[in-house]
């Protein structure tokens, strides 16, 4: 659906409109006094010609305080603008953040990084220019050039046509520039979220890069995106320069035609010396309004480009929060039973993900195996909602999921994805991360649970250690075991775990898997793994292929219905 970016600015602004409309007042009564000392100077020139020295103070006084009122004025202006374009950028970034973290998974993780990030940063960013662009210069502006242009008539009425007629040549021309700025505009924010969004993959992976020795071909790749937003830049430049070429010939030319004809008519006594002044005063007074005009135009078409990426964000698909009459508002459902797939079905894209999947997991330890690409992890979404069925029911002590608050569903759930990324400094923050009543939980039980106890205490500054971010200053197996530890303080009715031993060593693993045996016996815990370990202790095996439940059963049970896959197999 096609959004207006200036409608929608217009907008944003709404809890503005009355200061920026005193803005302008103040604006134009600034610019009033301004217009006003062409004429005093105009008059004080005429008495000097004719020797009225004697009264020549009124006039000065006059030009002191029409200089002293437009120096106050514009001051207002200035700082009101200034905030006010701040206030604008802190509230679309308020509102940027708030959509994406609201947003389906779906709508975010396809997308790139850079994206979102370019779009609250440079994007928001750009518009700051914007709004004083939009409130001096699309308004005062013409406002200011239609009071010179009527004063100059009471002067010289010829002058005043030619003035208007090179102005109106130089706006035709203008215009034609400005949808150029526009779209290059577009193109240079394009381009720097790509860079962007290059760089940050280049981060993350940046052992890989180093190891792979492929540092001159990311190098290469992020270097053309580079170059390709310098070129939308250049482009950019180009038109405006254009625009500002053309704005100081709308001021040079007329001035140097003003003089030439002025100096004529003033030889042949049809128009006063103080009149030629005045005259010479207003046509070098509209460059400041004409400059304005011009950047404003620029920055417009800038700040709308910038508004329309910032508008692709507001259409981004919210998570629903309920989406029936009945919804579960309150958390009083502890006590978790069962969670029930029935004849579910999912796809991603057209893609069949899973088909008619029925199985239930009680109380205990229920591991998801199979084949990748097999759904195992599609389930767990389809149980925290970041997702929901096409068909079939996902159901949480007989509830469909889809009747919960999504809050209230999820402080029901843990979880570990896969990469167990950490959110916090420092071991404290990254375990406490979500965790309610953070100060009636025993950290160090939970350390212990995942043997991180030993290593925590070793450490320099004990629960206080920096784990860098993403928690790339500890290993993968501390920082799995650390996200299972979070998983564990959450004490939530139902734990899902997605691949939360991939990187242990043999002795974390059976250690932390005891835990989780013992965790299993007051909740449900489901887990995706391919660790032998983890399917000989679970309670129930479901065995996933091609998005089909192949089979539900204990270990021992598994190893005659499906002889033929190797880990059961080989576990008799």
């Amino acid at each position: 659906m096609w959004v207006n970016p200036a409608q929608t600015l217009w907008n944003v602004l709404q809890g503005k409109r009355g200061l920026l409309a005193g803005v302008l007042v103040l604006e134009l009564a600034a610019h009033g006094a301004a217009l006003a000392q062409p004429i005093v100077t105009g008059i004080l020139i005429d008495r000097l010609q004719h020797g009225g020295s004697g009264s020549l103070s009124l006039p000065i006084l006059l030009l002191a305080s029409a200089s002293l009122i437009g120096l106050v004025f514009t001051g207002v202006c200035t700082y009101s603008l200034g905030h006010t374009s701040q206030w604008l950028v802190r509230n679309l970034r308020f509102g940027l953040i708030s959509r994406i973290l609201g947003a389906k998974v779906s709508a975010i993780e396809p997308r790139s990084i850079g994206e979102f990030l370019s779009r609250a940063g440079s994007d928001t960013t750009l518009l700051q220019s914007t709004i004083g662009e939009i409130a001096v210069s699309a308004v005062a502006a013409p406002v200011v050039m239609l009071a010179a242009v009527v004063l100059m008539s009471t002067i010289d009425g010829y002058m005043t046509v030619l003035v208007v007629a090179l102005l109106a040549l130089t706006t035709w021309g203008e215009k034609l520039v400005l949808s150029r700025v526009s779209e290059a505009a577009g193109g240079a924010q394009k381009q720097v979220a790509a860079m962007t969004s290059a760089l940050h993959r280049i981060l993350i992976a940046f052992r890989t890069i180093k190891a792979s020795n492929t540092r001159a071909y990311e190098e290469g790749e992020i270097c053309r995106r580079a170059y390709s937003a310098y070129r939308s830049g250049v482009q950019m430049e180009k038109a405006k320069t254009i625009v500002q070429i053309i704005a100081f010939a709308s001021l040079d030319l007329p001035f140097l035609v003003v003089l030439t004809v002025g100096t004529l008519r003033a030889a042949a006594s049809t128009l006063g010396l103080g009149d030629l002044v005045a005259f010479l005063l207003y046509v070098g007074y509209l460059r400041e309004p004409v400059e304005n005009l011009a950047c404003g135009a620029s920055a417009l078409s800038e700040g709308l480009a910038a508004m329309k990426r910032i508008i692709e964000i507001e259409d981004l698909p919210l998570e629903p929060n309920t989406v029936s009459s009945r919804s579960i508002g309150m958390a009083g459902n502890a006590g978790c039973g069962q969670i029930q797939f029935n004849q579910v079905s999912f796809a991603y894209a057209n893609r069949p993900v899973l088909q008619d999947v029925s199985f239930s997991a009680g109380l205990g330890l229920t591991v998801l195996v199979g084949p990748s690409g097999a759904g195992k992890t599609t389930v767990l979404s389809l149980i925290e909602r970041f997702a929901e069925a096409d068909t079939g029911k996902v159901m949480l002590d007989g509830r469909d999921v889809c009747e919960f608050d999504l809050d209230v569903l999820r402080s029901r759930l843990a979880y570990v994805q896969q990469e167990a990324p950490l959110l916090g400094e420092t071991v404290r923050e990254a375990a406490l991360y979500g965790v309610p009543n953070r100060k009636q939980v025993d950290l160090h039980v939970a350390l212990r649970a995942v043997a991180l106890d030993k290593w925590v205490a070793s450490l320099p500054d004990g629960l206080d250690t920096t784990v860098g971010e993403r928690g790339t200053a500890i290993s993968g197996g501390q920082r799995q075991r650390l996200a299972v530890a979070r998983a564990l303080l959450r004490d939530a009715d139902v734990l899902l775990l997605d691949e939360a031993t991939s990187q242990l060593d043999v002795v974390s693993e059976r250690t932390l898997l005891a835990s989780l045996v013992r965790e299993a016996r007051n909740r449900i815990v489901i887990a995706v793994t391919h660790r032998l370990s983890a399917v000989m202790e679970a309670d129930q095996v479901v065995f996933l292929e091609e998005g089909r439940v192949r089979a539900v059963g204990r270990p021992d049970e598994l190893v005659d219905v499906l002889p033929s896959w190797e880990p059961l197999h080989k576990a008799t």
